[in-house]
């Protein structure tokens, strides 16, 4: 500041030499300063000439703060502000993804303001990615203790980055390399960091000096300063005799080569400097040169252009009036372009800066030292860009890998960051149709019909289009309702072409082909299900499958019950009221009237809402495809009362699943039950978690008729087509299990109610034409006939009506013919083959024998009622015939009965009847412990 007040004085003093006593010479006017090269020293300069209206242009003074005119407005410079510098710092921290950062600033203008201008820009999203972790700032003199509290405190950070830009001077840069070769000698495992160091290092190699190591793989920015090769020859020939306009050559030169041109005789110590000392020694040109050469030209050029323009004659006047017009000179100076003597375009902005041009580089050690490994400057359309050549670089761990510096990676496409602590986050996914807001952070919704793009940034609407035919899925489900239809119609066509046989007639004919239509209904539903939405098809999908399998399981409903309400009749000792509503037209109209309630609940339905076609834009992820827009519980509530109708089968199916009658009908109707409660189960189970619902609806309901008609029916076409044999009366008796007699497998059913009537009629024949003698007989004889034989009881006879009314508490009588005939004669017997009939005969009689041997009679009784409308009051003539025949087939031979009966004779027809149903794998009925009869 002095040394300006004293260079002010002289060039705008008006006082003379010859006529103010003291005053100096009067010197040449001073019309523009060039420099300081620091910026501390170049603002106080500022301060001082723009009060006298003089430029001044600088050389390597970078803060940001003087580009602002209002407060410095007659400085101008060649060198870029800082903030250049800042961006620079932040493409380096792009280019090597190094986002996770630690900034150490000098105390003062040139670190407080480079800090400023990059935390700004990273703030103001010039970079998206990059995150400061953690900043401090230190003095450059400070004591060596605070560069280490400085370092451990980075250090201890709970994510410690790996690289740290630091807008230091020299001497700051110094400092920290220090501590690190501190704290790295305390503790070897400590790895060392990733410098990034401003302009204030530059290639300095006395920042380095000891520390080669820690510097070893950092980085440094250097304004763009080409050698400037004539000045050497120029500087290494001058001498004190040579360069005497230069005020300061002489103490310059004795500070450089620690001598004194003017000694003391006595003084032996100091050195004597000749002038001939040599410049070249330790010499190395100052980076900033080329700048200082660049802002004397740009001077020049200025003045030149002003002469040109003001003083078109020679008049040095002229040019003296104008030159001490600094804000007329400033404006040329800022005119100012050309093209230096580096191929560097010179230009001035509207705040008197250059365009930037700033050299990357990377300290390596040895002899090598810098190595240049990139460059930041304006290229083609005024873009500025960095260009780095990896090939070149060394990190600080001696490699050519770039390292990582990251506090948490960044998140995919599809997810948002949640911020856990600073610039650290967890990265959360959206859902599929939602998009991320990159400000806030936070997943929003695509409104109705539309979707998100592939970066889930944008939402776009999605296409209309209806169901695909071309899928797989509903190729399977059509192929699978064809084929359920083909089969359905093999199956009635097969039952109307053996109409009157006995396997058909024993299903309820007319029921069974309730429960084939809604089968084929089922089944023909699909293809409305999956065909193209509109108000028909939507109300086929709504109306027809609860109706369709109303009729299934009302029907079923109906056959259960008859089997179950008969079960229950033939468990009781004696049959008081006949059951009511067992024909076929009572069944019919039964399962009509459950079927009209599931009509009246489906129509109540589809009057509280209407099916119509809509869209469900979450049908699949990025599909807005045309369904039927029905809500879940309007369509759903029709089927509930198929549910309850599937419950109440399913009971009466467990209550009558041990009856082997009907080619084991009812267990055939628990497995229907079973399986259908599955499918419903996962059927209520999938529409609600399903989108492409009308899929799994078709599959449900073929499945569900499939079961119907596989365990219902195919047995009966098995038997049909496959074992016509089978196929006769004795084979498909229901509860109509016990019967006058059985007669041989090819009896009709005509001649066994004929048989019927011969026995309660007393005048009809019975199956032999012996018809009057058992007439005769059943009117004469009474006789007990042992079945089992006690040791210590007898048989005993009883009266027709005593017969009918007691409890057989011990014995029943039976009415017989002569000896050796029964209700049909003896001789007229023929010897019949054990048959199924007769097996199921002999399994009843073991049942009821071993747990309730009192209900015996009662129930053989009443299951011969079923037989006939009316009741026949001889029915005990009926039991004997039907036991007798049993035992006869049971022996191989007319059994006797009677008084002949011997005790040898009874316990050999006992063992042979058990030795019977051992063979037939049945357990013994223990005869010998029985009740005789």
């Amino acid at each position: 500041m002095e040394q300006s007040i004293a260079f002010l004085r002289e060039g705008v003093g008006q006082c003379s030499c010859t006529s103010t006593p003291g005053c100096q010479k009067k010197t040449a006017p001073v019309v523009a300063v060039v420099g300081p090269a620091k910026s501390s020293t170049t603002i106080a300069v500022q301060n001082l000439l723009q009060v006298f209206h003089i430029p001044q242009i600088g050389y390597g003074a970078t803060t940001a703060d003087l580009s602002d005119k209002e407060q410095y407005g007659y400085f101008m410079r060649v060198v870029p502000a800082d903030t250049w510098q800042a961006k620079l710092v932040v493409a380096m921290l792009e280019h090597f993804n190094w986002t996770y950062v630690a900034v150490i600033y000098s105390a003062g203008n040139y670190g407080e303001k480079g800090f400023e201008e990059l935390e700004r820009m990273i703030n103001n999203d010039l970079s998206e990615n990059v995150c400061i972790a953690y900043s401090e700032k230190v003095k450059s003199l400070a004591e060596p203790a605070e560069f280490d509290k400085i370092l451990n405190s980075l250090s201890s950070q709970k994510s410690v980055p790996q690289v740290v830009v630091c807008f230091c001077e020299g001497l700051t840069m110094r400092g920290m390399f220090k501590a690190q070769q501190r704290l790295r000698k305390r503790n070897p495992e400590m790895r060392p960091f990733q410098w990034i160091c401003s302009d204030g290092w530059n290639d300095r190699l006395d920042v380095v000096n000891g520390v080669e190591l820690e510097a070893a793989g950092s980085f440094s920015i250097r304004i763009h300063s080409p050698h400037v090769k004539w000045f050497d020859q120029y500087y290494f020939s001058l001498n004190p005799e040579n360069n005497t306009h230069n005020p300061w050559f002489r103490e310059f030169w004795q500070e450089k080569f620690n001598c004194q041109f003017t000694v003391p005789k006595d003084d032996f110590e100091t050195k004597v400097c000749t002038g001939q000392e040599n410049l070249a020694i330790n010499y190395k040109q100052d980076a900033k040169l080329s700048q200082v050469v660049n802002s004397i030209r740009v001077v020049g050029l200025a003045l030149q252009a002003l002469y040109n323009d003001r003083c078109r004659e020679n008049s040095t006047m002229c040019t003296e009036i104008f030159a001490l017009n600094g804000t007329l000179l400033l404006k040329y100076m800022l005119n100012v372009t050309f093209v230096d003597q580096f191929n560097q375009e010179v230009y001035f902005d509207a705040s008197g800066d250059p365009p930037a041009w700033y050299d990357v580089l990377n300290y390596v050690g040895g002899e090598e030292g810098f190595r240049m490994v990139g460059e930041y400057r304006k290229k083609r359309l005024g873009k500025y860009r960095l260009k780095i050549t990896k090939s070149d670089i060394m990190f600080y761990d001696k490699t050519n890998q770039i390292p990582e510096s990251v506090c948490s990676k960044p998140c995919k496409i599809g997810q948002r960051q949640r911020e856990t602590a600073a610039c650290c986050w967890i990265c959360e996914d959206c859902l599929p149709h939602q998009i991320i807001d990159y400000t806030t952070r936070t997943c929003q919704n695509c409104t109705l019909g539309w979707w998100p793009n592939d970066d889930h940034t944008t939402c776009y609407p999605l296409v209309h289009e209806g169901p695909d035919w071309s899928s797989t899925g509903i190729i399977l489900a059509l192929l699978l309702a064809s084929l359920g239809i083909i089969m359905t119609s093999f199956t009635v066509l097969i039952f109307i072409r053996y109409n009157h046989t006995p396997v058909v007639k024993s299903t309820t004919r007319e029921l069974s082909y309730i429960i084939l239509s809604g089968i084929t209904i089922c089944y023909a539903v699909s293809f409305a299900v999956l065909a193209t939405p509109s108000f028909t098809t939507c109300f086929i999908s709504r109306t027809l499958p609860p109706v369709a399998f109303s009729m299934i399981y009302s029907a079923l409903l109906t056959k259960t019950n008859r089997i179950a309400r008969i079960l229950a009749g033939s468990k009781k000792r004696i049959l008081t009221k006949k059951p009511r509503f067992l024909s076929t037209a009572s069944q019919v109209i039964i399962t009509w009237i459950v079927i009209c309630i599931e009509c009246v609940i489906v129509a109540a339905g589809v009057m509280g809402e209407m099916p119509q076609a809509g869209f469900d834009s979450y049908y699949q992820p990025q599909r807005m495809v045309l369904v039927c827009s029905t809500t879940t519980f309007a369509f759903l509530t029709p089927f509930f009362w198929n549910l309850f109708l599937i419950t109440l089968c399913t009971l009466y199916a467990v209550k009558t699943r041990n009856l082997p009658e009907n080619f084991n009908e009812a267990k055939f109707i628990g497995f229907t039950m079973y399986c259908t409660l599955v499918v419903w189960s996962a059927f209520i189970v999938l529409h609600f978690g399903t989108t492409n619902k009308a899929l799994t609806m078709s599959f449900s309901f073929s499945l569900s008729a499939s079961i119907a008609l596989v365990l219902l029916f195919f047995p009966k076409l098995y038997i049909i087509l496959l074992h016509p044999e089978k196929n006769v009366r004795a084979s498909y008796t229901t509860t109509k299990l016990i019967r006058c007699h059985f007669g041989n497998s090819q009896t009709t059913e005509r001649t066994s109610k004929e048989n019927w009537k011969s026995c309660s009629s007393q005048h009809s024949l019975s199956r032999s034409e012996a018809g009057s003698q058992i007439r005769n007989s059943c009117r004469k004889r009474r006789l007990s006939a042992y079945i089992s034989q006690s040791s210590s009881q007898d048989a005993s006879t009883q009266t027709e009506s005593n017969k009918i009314t007691s409890k057989f508490a011990r014995t029943f009588s039976i009415i017989s013919g002569g000896l050796g005939t029964s209700c049909s004669t003896q001789h007229e017997v023929k010897q019949l083959e054990v048959n199924d009939e007769v097996q199921e005969l002999i399994d009843c009689c073991r049942r009821y024998q071993i747990s309730q041997s009192k209900r015996l009679h009662g129930s053989v009784k009443n299951l011969l009622l079923v037989e006939k409308e009316e009741q026949n009051e001889n029915i005990g003539c009926l039991i004997a015939d039907s036991m007798q025949t049993v035992l006869n087939t049971v022996s191989k031979q007319v059994l006797p009965v009677g008084s002949s009966l011997t005790h040898t004779q009874i316990s050999n027809e006992d063992s042979k009847f058990e030795q019977l149903l051992k063979s037939r794998g049945m357990e013994p009925l223990h005869l010998t412990n029985a009740t005789p009869l």
